[in-house]
Formats: structure tokens, sequence, C-alpha cells
């Protein structure tokens, strides 16, 4: 009995690389070692990861743009922003496209899923309400691509009647809006992994692109000297214990107001996500 123990014991530290991993969203070696030497993740002596086939399907080699400025350091002081879509299929909420908001001091990454493109404004009014608020600074200056979504007069009022600078790009060049761009790629990376590993169908990619900035997120990050995004932006240290690999099997309780005497305790569901708490689950049921 003892050695049986022990052989599950040492297969359970063999795989624990592969299930970090896929709970953090296909991170890569490099960052999985990182989070390892912060003791914030326990894994075994050995980083080294089985071949994921998800990673090659979801991944692909992207394209280098030169750095233009060194990061900014105080929070706010200047936030990316891009707009990804029109994706093949609507999402569960009925989405099309999603924007992302990339503060540069901390690299952090707020995506907010769009029905329609000119949704952007009304959820940019609401981020940055939302982020002066956790931070008590003011956001300073606004950098996106020349797309009508970024152009509309009421943008353009906002910005000036708050004192944000509003630097857009020159038209076809993708580049000089590197850091939107290149985030929008690795969150649609992630996205297809963990698709493919959960075997979900593609209108669940709302929710994958929830997860996969919540998990980068807590990732170490290359422009930060590997720090972790979400502990710069709130100096608080980052909590993993809690993280699931996205499409697992999970098991919702249900309330004793909901159920009668005979009726189950819980229902079987699939988790597909990360709530606004921490430590709260979003749960689905695929059709």
């Amino acid at each position: 009995m003892q050695s049986c123990v022990i052989r599950v014991s040492m297969l359970l530290k063999k795989r624990s690389p592969n299930l970090w991993h896929r709970r953090l969203g296909h991170l890569s070696v490099k960052g999985l070692t990182t989070l390892a030497k912060k003791e914030v993740i326990s894994m075994g002596k050995s980083v080294a990861l089985d071949s994921c086939e998800h990673c090659l399907f979801g991944k692909q080699h992207k394209v280098s743009f030169s750095s233009t400025k060194k990061n900014h350091t105080e929070l706010l002081s200047l936030v990316h922003s891009d707009v990804c879509g029109p994706i093949e299929e609507e999402s569960l909420g009925g989405s099309r496209y999603f924007v992302t908001f990339i503060d540069d001091a901390s690299r952090k990454v707020w995506a907010y899923c769009l029905n329609r493109k000119d949704q952007v404004f009304d959820r940019f009014k609401s981020f940055h309400a939302m982020v002066e608020r956790e931070t008590g600074k003011k956001l300073k200056c606004l950098r996106s691509d020349n797309g009508g979504e970024y152009t509309s007069r009421e943008f353009s009022a906002y910005c000036a009647a708050y004192g944000i600078r509003h630097e857009k790009t020159v038209p076809r060049t993708p580049q000089h809006n590197g850091v939107a761009e290149r985030m929008n790629q690795t969150i649609m990376e992630k996205v297809r992994c963990m698709l493919s590993l959960a075997k979900l169908p593609k209108p669940f990619w709302g929710e994958a692109v929830l997860t996969a900035c919540y998990l980068i997120n807590r990732s170490p990050s290359v422009p930060l000297n590997f720090e972790v995004p979400e502990k710069k932006w709130s100096g608080r240290d980052v909590s993993y214990s809690h993280l699931k690999v996205f499409g697992c099997k999970a098991f919702a309780h249900v309330s004793k107001e909901l159920r009668q005497k005979l009726d189950l305790k819980s229902n079987p569901c699939i988790f597909i996500g990360y709530g606004d708490e921490e430590f709260k689950y979003g749960c689905g049921i695929p059709k």
C-alpha cells in the first residue's frame, strides 16, 4: 500500500508542470519556471513539458516589430487599445468582436466582448471610470489605431473633457500600435489552445477570451522583466491555488431553495472562467 502511495505521489509531481501549463492558459516553460522560482506555484524539480498538440494547433510564429518607446513606470500614464474581429462565429452572448485596454506600466489587460464595433466608446467610458477609481490616478494618454470606432466626435469630445491625450496611429501601420496588436494575438493563441484542449465549439470563444486575460494578468511578463502584471497593478501578491483548467468537468451546487428532498445537490457542468470576485467560478453546459 505504501509503495502504491509513493508511486502516485511521484506521478503527480511528474505531471505537475503539464497541469500548471494548462491551468495558466498554455503558459511557456520560461513563464512556469519564473513562477516556480518565486515559489507561487509548486512543481517537481523538472519543469520539462510534454509535447502539447494544442499549442501546435493554436499558436503560430509572430512577426517581430521593433520596440518603439521605453515602458512607462506610472500606472495609467499610457493605455493601449485595439479591437479584434469580426470573429467568424458569435459568442454565447452574441458578440463578434472584443476590445482590449492594456496599461503600459503594469501590462495588465482588460477585455470586453462586443456585439458591434461602435460599442467601443461605451466600454472605454466604463473602463476609464473603473481604473481611475481603483488607482486614484488619472488616465493621461490613450493609444489606438485610426479606426472609426476611436475617431467619432463623441470619443474625441470625451477625451478632451477629461484631459486624455489620444494618440492615433498612421493608417495601415499596425506596428505603431504594437503592444495592443501583440496582446490581441497572444489572447487569440491562448483561446485556440484552450478551446482545442477542452474540445469546445467556437461559440465559447468569449469565455475563453476573458479567461485568457485573467491568466495573462497572472503570468510573468517579458516587458516587465518577468514580473506579474496583476501584482504590478495592485501591489498585492497573486494567488494561484484556485486556478482550474479551462473546460474541465465541474459540479455546480444547487441551493436548498431550488431542490426537493430527493433532488441531487449538484449539477454536472464545465468550468468556463473566473468571476469578478476572487475564487468565483463560471460554469456552463455545452449543447
